[in-house]
């Protein structure tokens, strides 16, 4: 909940280009928040963390690989 109004209140606030991160980095904070304790991750054994982790990392990978293709892309006129 407190996160929640976090956000509420954040984004009555402008801060510029900042806008993008600040809520990706309260919206990371919260998934994270849930996948520890209401997904009980927390007290499970490694095998469970590698099924948990494994999404995001390819989630990662197919991130980077957009921004590099995007990133190096030639403008044509």
């Amino acid at each position: 909940m407190i996160f929640t109004a976090i956000t509420v209140y954040v984004s009555y606030i402008n801060f510029g280009v900042m806008n993008i991160v600040i809520a990706l980095v309260i919206a990371s904070i919260k998934a994270t928040i849930v996948a520890l304790y209401f997904m009980h991750l927390k007290f499970e054994d490694s095998i469970t963390w590698v099924f948990a982790l494994f999404p995001l990392s390819l989630l990662a990978l197919l991130i980077a690989m957009t921004i590099t293709d995007t990133f190096t892309r030639v403008v044509v006129p």
